[in-house]
C-alpha cells in the first residue's frame, strides 16, 4: 500500500478506526466526514485572519486570534519587565521605576492590578509594526 500519498492516509486511517469501532463500544469515535468538516471550519477561520491581517484590518480580530498570530510571528503575548515598567510609568510619573527590583516591581503590579498578558490594544499596535516591518 502506497503512504505517500496523503488522501490513501486518511483512507487507511478511517478503515482502522471503522474496524476498531467495531471491535470494542466506542461513545466519541468520530466519523472521517466529521473530522474533514472540522478541519474546513479551523480553515475558513484561518482564512478570515489572514484577510484581516492582509487588508491591516487586525483590530477586528479578536485577541485569541491576536494571540495566535502574534505567536506565529515570534512576539510574546507575555509582558516583559519593560513593558511593566512603562504602563507603571504612566501611573507613577514621579517614581525612579527603572531600578525596580523583582520584589517592589510585583508589589506596584499588583497594586495596580496589572495583568501579566499583553492587551489586545498592545497586541494589534505590535503586530503592526512587526507587519509593516515584513511586508
Amino acid at each position: 500500500m502506497n503512504m505517500s500519498n496523503p488522501t490513501t492516509q486518511l483512507d487507511a486511517w478511517a478503515i482502522a478506526i471503522q474496524t476498531a469501532s467495531k471491535k470494542e463500544k466506542f461513545d466519541c469515535i468520530l466519523v472521517p466526514s466529521e473530522i474533514a468538516e472540522m478541519a474546513a471550519k479551523k480553515n475558513v477561520k484561518a482564512a478570515k485572519v489572514g484577510k484581516a491581517v492582509s487588508r491591516d484590518n487586525v483590530e477586528k480580530l479578536t485577541v485569541k486570534q491576536l494571540r495566535k498570530l502574534a505567536q506565529a510571528n515570534s512576539i510574546s503575548i507575555t509582558r516583559t519587565k519593560k513593558d511593566f515598567i512603562k504602563l507603571l510609568k504612566l501611573l507613577e510619573p514621579d517614581v525612579g521605576l527603572d531600578s525596580l527590583n523583582g520584589v517592589h516591581l510585583r508589589s506596584m503590579i499588583k497594586k495596580y492590578m496589572i495583568g501579566t498578558k499583553r492587551s489586545k490594544e498592545e497586541l494589534i499596535y505590535i503586530l503592526r509594526e512587526k507587519l509593516s516591518e515584513n511586508g
